[in-house]
């Protein structure tokens, strides 16, 4: 349909511009210290541009990493899941429970094991990542054509070869699916270690929210806010685009939409 994009486009604009003037009339009801209209919160992001770009790419840097190694260790036991049974009955309950452990109440332990500064966002990060990655793996890897399994056995592949060729390839869409949900909650969680374990150097976002609103520069707490979810919104974009460019062309998850 030759409209479809236009609208696409045009829907959410149209959202964005009620929101702000909801906002905005609001905001004239209330103190400023209370709730900012749009219009502060705009010459709180130019005024301090500067503090909230160092700010964006120090918790761009923490999530980043944390949803590396969180990956990867999702990733690696979701193949160890595959392979070993006894595995997966050992471990995965303890992971469950992991997921179930609020970041909040876990962060301020890794602040007594790491220390204060960085280390503990990427910690958070990782540990709120890791769980979608597991499970994503996990799905993906046995969510193979059972004879197709069988067929590579009849052929005597090995079991690498049948993770290569066969269990990897099929499980991407599954992958990229918790890829992009951990891509999400990576941010949130190096936010939350920032919260509780960040001094200020570098500056974060998670530091700068907590310093902001315990000055009552409640227009720079939204600034930062606002600074957060474009970082959240760009990680995952990143995602969706490695997903689209990657096994887009032969999924049939990809290219599809209304009609």
């Amino acid at each position: 349909m030759s409209g479809t994009p236009a609208r696409s486009m045009a829907l959410p604009a149209a959202v964005a511009v009620g929101v702000l003037v909801a906002w905005a009339g609001l905001a004239s009801r209330l103190p400023e210290v209370l709730l900012p209209g749009p219009i502060s919160v705009a010459h709180a992001v130019v005024d301090r541009w500067e503090l909230l770009g160092r700010s964006a790419l120090s918790t761009a840097g923490s999530a980043g990493l944390g949803l590396l190694i969180g990956s990867a260790v999702g990733l690696g036991l979701g193949v160890g899941f595959l392979w070993s049974r006894a595995l997966e009955l050992a471990v995965y309950p303890y992971a469950l429970l992991l997921q179930t452990l609020p970041v909040v109440a876990v962060a301020p332990l890794l602040v007594v094991w790491l220390g204060y500064g960085a280390p503990v966002a990427v910690a958070s990060a990782a540990l709120v990542s890791f769980f979608p990655m597991l499970t994503a793996a996990h799905v993906g890897l046995l969510g193979v054509d059972p004879e197709q399994v069988e067929l590579f056995r009849l052929y005597g592949a090995s079991r690498l070869q049948e993770l290569r060729w066969l269990r990897a390839p099929s499980a991407l869409p599954a992958v990229f699916a918790g890829l992009r949900t951990a891509a999400g909650l990576s941010v949130i969680g190096a936010i939350v270690g920032e919260f509780v374990g960040s001094n200020g150097e570098p500056p974060s976002l998670g530091y700068l929210v907590l310093r902001s609103a315990r000055s009552a520069d409640t227009a720079l707490t939204f600034a930062a806010v606002i600074a957060a979810a474009c970082l959240a919104g760009v990680v995952y974009w990143a995602a969706r685009t490695a997903e689209a460019r990657l096994i887009g062309p032969w999924h049939p998850g990809q290219g599809g939409g209304r009609a």
